[in-house]
Order: structure tokens, then C-alpha cells, then sequence
């Protein structure tokens, strides 16, 4: 997998990139992806392998072009890394680590799903797609971003794996944190194995209650929206009930000064 760089290059003007904007624009919600997991990749054993897989789906009504990225593109193999989504399609993202790497240090990696609204037509040749992507800053505003962490499970039991992946890795010697760029390793001052072991535990279970906390925060924004919505239906249907009254009363006095008038 190639090294992925964010840059901040101003997109040409062409109608594939117009729209894509105004499709960005016309989503009510802000949000064209679905990713499941929504915050954490979890790694597992698949054969030889550790695999963590992300599905993403396309919730708006327009298609949609997608690409991944990772701080560590040496480290991983991630297939399909672009594509495009009609409208409501699905697509699975298998994320392998690489063999020689280090399984311990999977939890400081991290993914970014990036999507923009393209034309129905649009051709999915790869080639086309990464000319597409070259031409699109990460930081445009019609660009969507979805961040991924990673983790193993939590009683992740690497027997058997020593021979195809590292088991403890080195310090974090320089580098940053951002996507595209990947951090250069020491071979001093390792750690034993045991506390290895107990830190990526921890740090697994810290990722596990992070993502049950942002879960629980976005069930609570959708219960704060539905409460809104519903104050908003009761009042309007309560001016509704007021208007239909007064209408009504007053029909019924003006039938009543006709009827007392005719008596006279």
C-alpha cells in the first residue's frame, strides 16, 4: 500500500467536482456514510492473519466516491482503498496487518474513511479514481471525514502468531499523528512482555469504553432531537386545535345573531 499524504491543493473547477459539491449540499443530515463500526476497528485471527473489516454504506441519494487512509500505510493492506457507492450500496473494507509488523503497536494506529458526492455516472476505474482524489483537498468542505481508531479484542490471545508478527515493538522515537505520515520506531528501551501485554489490555478496554461512550452520546443527541421534533408537533398542533375553535365559535355565533334576527 502506498504512503498517503494529505494535500492542501485547490481542486479545479469541472463538473465532476461541482457535483460533487452540490450533493454534499443538498444531504440534509450533513452526512452521506454510514461506517459500522462507527469509531473503533477491531483486529482478529483469520487463519494467519489479523484482519479488521469496516463496512460503509451509502445513506444519501446521490453515489458517492470513498477512499481510506491510515498514519501507518507500510503497516497495512486495505482492500478496496477507493471506489464508488450508489445510492443505498454496501460495500466491506478488509484492513490486514502486514506480517513482520508489530501487533502491539496496532492501537496507536489510525484510519480515516474520506467521501465526497460524484455524478451517477461516474466510471469506479481505479486509475480514474485516484486522478479524482489527487485533484480533492482533504480539508475541502465537501469532503466528509470518518476517524477510526484500532484495537485487538480484548482477551486477544496471540499464541501461535510470534512467528508471523512481532510481539513487542519499540518506542515512538519522532513522527506525528497525522494520516499519511508514519512514526519511526526504536529498538531501546523496550519493555518487558508482561507490562507489554497489560498496557495494550488497558488501552484495548479504554478504546472499548470510548466507543461505548460516543455511542451512547449520539443516542443521546437523537433523543434530543425526537424530544425537540415532538415539542414542535405539539405546539403546532395545539395553534391548529386554537385556530379550528375560534373559526368554529364564531361560526356558531354568527348562526346564532342570523337565527335571533329572523325571529325579530
Amino acid at each position: 500500500m502506498a504512503r498517503v499524504h494529505f494535500a492542501n491543493l485547490s481542486p479545479p473547477e469541472s463538473p465532476m467536482i461541482e457535483s460533487a459539491v452540490n450533493n454534499f449540499s443538498e444531504h440534509i443530515d450533513g452526512e452521506m456514510l454510514r461506517i459500522k463500526p462507527q469509531f473503533t476497528i477491531t483486529f482478529a485471527k483469520s487463519g494467519s492473519d489479523l484482519v479488521g473489516t469496516v463496512e460503509i454504506t451509502n445513506v444519501d441519494s446521490k453515489a458517492v466516491s470513498y477512499k481510506i487512509k491510515t498514519t501507518a500505510p507500510e503497516k497495512f493492506r486495505v482492500r478496496p482503498s477507493t471506489g464508488v457507492l450508489p445510492p443505498s450500496a454496501s460495500v466491506t473494507i478488509n484492513v490486514v496487518l502486514q506480517q513482520g509488523q508489530q501487533i502491539n503497536t496496532i492501537n496507536r494506529e489510525k484510519f480515516l474513511v474520506m467521501c465526497i458526492g460524484v455524478a451517477n455516472d461516474i466510471s469506479s476505474n481505479p486509475q480514474e479514481l485516484a486522478e479524482l482524489w489527487k485533484t480533492i483537498s482533504a480539508k475541502s468542505g465537501s469532503v466528509e471525514q470518518h476517524r477510526l481508531k484500532c484495537a485487538l479484542p480484548v482477551n486477544f490471545d496471540e499464541s501461535g502468531m510470534d512467528s508471523v508478527f512481532g510481539s513487542s515493538g519499540g518506542n515512538i522515537t519522532s513522527g506525528t499523528d497525522h494520516y499519511g505520515s508514519v512514526p519511526s520506531y526504536g529498538g531501546g528501551g523496550m519493555t518487558p512482555m508482561g507490562g507489554d501485554k497489560q498496557m495494550a489490555h488497558l488501552q484495548q478496554t479504554i478504546a472499548h469504553l470510548n466507543d461505548t461512550t460516543h455511542r451512547l452520546e449520539a443516542q443521546v443527541k437523537r433523543n434530543h432531537k425526537l424530544q425537540w421534533i415532538t415539542c414542535i408537533l405539539f405546539v403546532l398542533l395545539s395553534v391548529a386545535i386554537v385556530y379550528i375553535l375560534k373559526v368554529e365559535i364564531k361560526s356558531n355565533a354568527s348562526q346564532y345573531c342570523s337565527t335571533i334576527e329572523g325571529h325579530h
